[in-house]
């Protein structure tokens, strides 16, 4: 199964250049499925019918769902959502301050992304195209992968067999509750599901991301932020989409300040993000509601090619080499030398930029080899790895 995530800022346009997508692949003869998992779901003002938490033909070949957050997070957390709760309570909060601290930030969005696998494994659609949440929710919930894991490889196992020892004990001195094994298998099993997700993700043969920005100054800062971190987390990223661009009909009156500053910014866009493709859909006359408005946007931005076709196959991460002697490249692109902190620690690299940090777990054939040098050269992070003279 083909899958293309839209991200971008709020207000952008995601939901109609995501629908618009789906519409088209639809009616190449792929049965599509469209998928929004932001909370302030949108998907059915766009498609002008009534869309919620289960799928919905809209059309031959597409449906399209809004994925409840809140139902995803009860039935994939709740299990442990009600063990901390009652932990949280025994401690002295109130019922619904324990329940709302029980939920960790960035569950919701993860758990409706978690539905991906159960349309995947169904096996019925080609195509599965995912509204996201805007850009700041996405590189949150994309990131929490890697914590988690992290997390796992290093302290569960031994947390969970002190915890199962001692917990007759710590619940008559504390007086209150501890985690039981059906709490733990719960965690595992989320665990798995997210693993399972960001595999998916990353892997560039099936998944993709495409980065809807505006000629704005603004936005195109945040979206090149995205493009960053995405691409340090090794999500593949195979097209920008400028959207909401003026036309130069508009630049006669008015809005010929908007119209020139925009044609700046998008130089700008061309230049921060080659070689991926740059497709433009403009300002329309109006707003882009409906099957008929759709077909037109995406007839627009996608022209003769196919909407999922991967539409560049540069790769994010990769390692090459032989034992004794290996590189690691990152693509870093829109980053400085100074933004960039590098540590290793036994098997662990751990790079750093601005708020964002990756705790990558290197594979076996690293063993027994230490970093020499790094360099960041046009966009890309070259890691150096040799075995110890």
């Amino acid at each position: 199964m083909r899958v293309i995530l839209f991200t971008g800022k709020g207000g952008v346009g995601k939901t109609s250049l995501s629908t618009a997508t789906a519409l088209a692949c639809a009616r190449r003869g792929k049965k599509t499925i469209v998928l929004s998992t932001d909370a302030a779901h949108s998907l059915g003002d766009v498609l002008q019918t009534t869309v919620g938490n289960e799928a919905v033909q809209v059309e031959k070949n597409l449906w399209a769902q809004e994925v409840s957050v809140h139902a995803e997070l009860r039935r994939n957390w709740g299990r442990v959502q009600k063990y901390l709760t009652q932990f949280l309570a025994s401690q002295g909060y109130q019922e619904a301050v324990a329940e709302e601290l029980a939920v960790v930030p960035g569950m919701e969005d993860l758990f409706a992304l978690i539905k991906l696998l159960e349309i995947r494994d169904g096996g019925e659609f080609d195509v599965a195209i995912i509204d996201c949440a805007p850009t700041g929710s996405t590189l949150q919930l994309l990131g929490l992968a890697d914590v988690l894991q992290w997390y796992m490889e290093k302290f569960y196992d031994i947390e969970k067999k002190i915890a199962l020892a001692i917990k007759p004990i710590v619940e008559r001195v504390i007086k209150a509750p501890m985690p039981d094994k059906d709490v733990y298998a719960n965690i595992e099993k989320i665990y798995d599901r997210v693993i399972a997700v960001r595999d998916l993700l990353t892997d560039p043969a099936h998944s993709s991301i495409r980065l809807v920005t505006n000629p704005e100054k603004i936005v195109l800062q945040e979206t090149q932020r995205a493009h960053t971190y995405l691409s340090l987390f090794g999500y593949p990223i195979d097209a920008v989409m400028a959207n909401r661009v003026l036309p130069a009909a508009a630049g006669d009156g008015y809005f010929k300040g908007w119209v020139e500053r925009q044609q700046e910014y998008i130089d700008q866009i061309e230049r921060s993000f080659a070689p991926l493709p740059i497709l433009q859909t403009p300002m329309f006359a109006e707003e882009m509601l409906g099957l008929d408005m759709l077909a037109e946007m995406a007839n627009v931005a996608y022209g003769d090619r196919d909407p999922s076709d991967v539409l560049w196959t540069g790769r994010p991460f990769k390692l090459d080499g032989s034992p004794g002697n290996y590189d690691m490249v990152l693509a870093l692109p829109g980053v400085e030398k100074d933004e960039v902190d590098l540590w290793a620690k036994d098997e662990e690299l751990i790079i750093s930029i601005g708020n964002y940090q990756r705790h990558l777990i290197l594979p076996r054939a690293l063993d027994e080899h230490f970093v020499t040098r790094a360099r960041l050269t046009d966009g890309y992070f070259h890691i150096h790895f040799a075995k110890e003279a």
